[in-house]
């Protein structure tokens, strides 16, 4: 089997900003595209539990990875199952290959949470998006993950 490559996008919000949500405390936040694919941003931070983590993708998200790459392989798989096992056999023994799967539904990637409030980092002055509790207390910056204090 030849190797592919699949793409998915994350749709942003009108501000440029798109959905992640943290594996540990499970807490959603907004990074905005520009800055998540800046080199200079070398992890980004939970904004509640100031963990870095190589993966902030929402479930949609990979839902919809996991139905594309399955939709991609599986009809190859069966291809490459019926050139091999056709070869195998005698008079007496065959193999048939019947592969009894459906497409998955790729349902599109949704950016639900509004709620989120715009706040700029006072150390790398960058503009993420967390939740209204957060902004108006303290946050870890998604970008360079020092504490911001918004304390009366």
């Amino acid at each position: 089997m030849e190797s592919f490559q699949l793409k998915v996008t994350i749709p942003s919000d009108e501000d440029g900003c798109i959905l992640l949500r943290c594996p540990r405390c499970g807490e959603l936040f907004k990074v905005a595209v520009d800055n998540y694919e800046d080199d200079s941003v070398l992890d980004i931070h939970c904004p509640l539990c100031g963990i870095t983590a190589g993966n902030f993708l929402t479930q949609d998200v990979i839902d919809l990875a996991l139905a594309k790459t399955a939709n991609a392989v599986m009809p190859e798989l069966e291809k490459e199952l019926k050139r091999e096992l056709g070869k195998m056999g005698n008079g007496l023994i065959s193999f048939d290959v019947k592969m009894d799967y459906g497409e998955e539904p790729e349902k599109p990637i949704q950016q639900a949470i509004e709620a989120l409030q715009k706040v700029t980092c006072k150390d790398c002055e960058r503009v993420s998006k967390v939740s209204p509790a957060l902004a108006m207390s303290s946050y870890t910056c998604p970008y360079c993950g020092i504490g911001q204090f918004n304390g009366f």
